[in-house]
């Protein structure tokens, strides 16, 4: 049997109420973004669900996988569509559960707003009955190997056996844009992938000690925001270098205030970066106590650094590092960020780190700094590269 059909259902866009439409159009933008070069036909709004209609020559597999993964879907049903007839429902059933092996099964179906004559609950006997007369298959309702699932709404009906679990969510781009911090390391791109499952369009920034350092961060980043590119569809990466303010930082102010003062330096730069492309606010990796820059003492001498109408949002700071590691593992990033790479934030590192700052230390070690023309330098070294969602590929 050629499967033709998608059936994506909401995730919490269906708790939404009068805004829903705003929610609704724009993941069925995204979707149709992610579903670019797949071969999909059309793509239709209504009854809660989103319904992707798929070419003779489409591939249907690599449609549902990438829309799997546009943020507002709770699952994705890969199917069939048929007349809404039991005897066409049950021919595709047939096909469908012996198209690969299976001990128990169940049949689930599901109406909305059908004029379809029978009840859910007398389609699942009647189809799961024909399927016992066919294969001699067990019936089992709790734990089966494997679900037929009908749906039938409107004058539609779909009939599938593959389903995939969508990531939930709410789509990027109903929840503003957010410029998030991005190392080559484990924490920040679940950082920024948290915040763009919460409807964020989060472009990305990264720093490096370019030429004090090779560009392995720099390729690292690249190949982040590509994994993100995957969930949000673009990713912007902002390239800037911080080996400057770095070197004046090592020069004129104590040993043990260097990482402190980097990234205060670094949080100057992205609320400037910030402010020129709109972004509402900062994204960060921060887990607490997790190392000496992020204890709550370093973490409130860095914000004070920044102005006030700044909202820094640290979507790990409660996370411990298996959780993180866990996340980064289950969105593709891991493999990425446990690669060698010399990290701009390490150089000239002291030996003792503070982990008890304060503003008031911090504001004296400074006190040499032209803070103003740092930022200014490193800004105006910045280079901006966009990362697009890659076109499927191929067998």
């Amino acid at each position: 049997m050629q499967l033709d059909t998608l059936v994506a259902h909401y995730h919490e866009i269906g708790l939404k109420g009068r805004n829903r439409n705003f929610f609704e159009d724009a993941l069925a933008r995204n979707m149709r973004r992610a579903l670019r070069g797949t071969g999909y036909l059309k793509l239709r709004q209504g009854f809660g669900r989103v319904v992707v209609d798929m070419k003779e020559d489409g591939d249907i597999d690599a449609a549902a996988e990438r829309i799997a993964r546009v943020f507002g879907l709770a699952y994705i049903g890969v199917g069939k569509r048929v007349d809404p007839n039991m005897d066409a429902i049950a021919e595709a059933a047939l096909d469908l559960i012996q198209a690969e092996p299976f001990n128990s099964f169940q049949v689930r179906a599901r109406r909305t707003h059908s004029a379809f004559d029978r009840s859910s609950s007398d389609i699942n006997v009647e189809i799961g009955q024909r399927i016992v007369d066919a294969t001699g298959g067990k019936v089992d309702l709790k734990h089966a190997d494997a679900t037929i699932h009908v749906e039938l709404f409107g004058s539609a009906c779909v009939v599938y056996r593959k389903r995939l679990t969508g990531t939930g969510g709410l789509p990027v781009g109903v929840s503003g844009k957010m410029l998030a911090l991005l190392s080559g390391g484990i924490d920040s791109p679940v950082a920024a992938w948290r915040m763009a499952r919460r409807g964020a369009e989060v472009e990305l920034l990264h720093f490096h000690g370019q030429p004090f350092t090779d560009p392995s961060s720099i390729r690292q980043a690249t190949e982040l925001a590509e994994v993100l590119a995957r969930y949000q569809l673009q990713a912007t990466l902002h390239l800037i270098p911080l080996a400057d303010a770095q070197r004046e930082i090592v020069t004129h102010a104590p040993s043990n205030l260097r990482v402190v003062l980097y990234r205060r330096t670094m949080m100057r730069i992205a609320a400037a970066l910030a402010d020129e492309i709109g972004a509402k606010a900062l994204v960060t990796g921060d887990s607490l106590g997790q190392v000496a820059s992020q204890t709550i003492e370093n973490i409130r001498t860095v914000d004070a650094a920044l102005p006030q109408n700044v909202e820094v949002l640290r979507p790990l700071i409660g996370m411990d590092k298996q959780e993180i590691v866990d996340e980064a593992i289950r969105i593709g990033t891991y493999e990425i960020s446990t690669r060698q790479y010399q990290d701009c934030c390490v150089l000239f590192e002291p030996r003792s780190p503070a982990t008890r700052s304060n503003a008031g230390l911090a504001e004296q070690g400074e006190a040499e700094l032209d803070i103003d023309a740092l930022v200014g330098k490193a800004l105006a070294g910045r280079e901006t590269k966009v990362v697009e969602l890659a076109p499927p590929t191929t067998a």
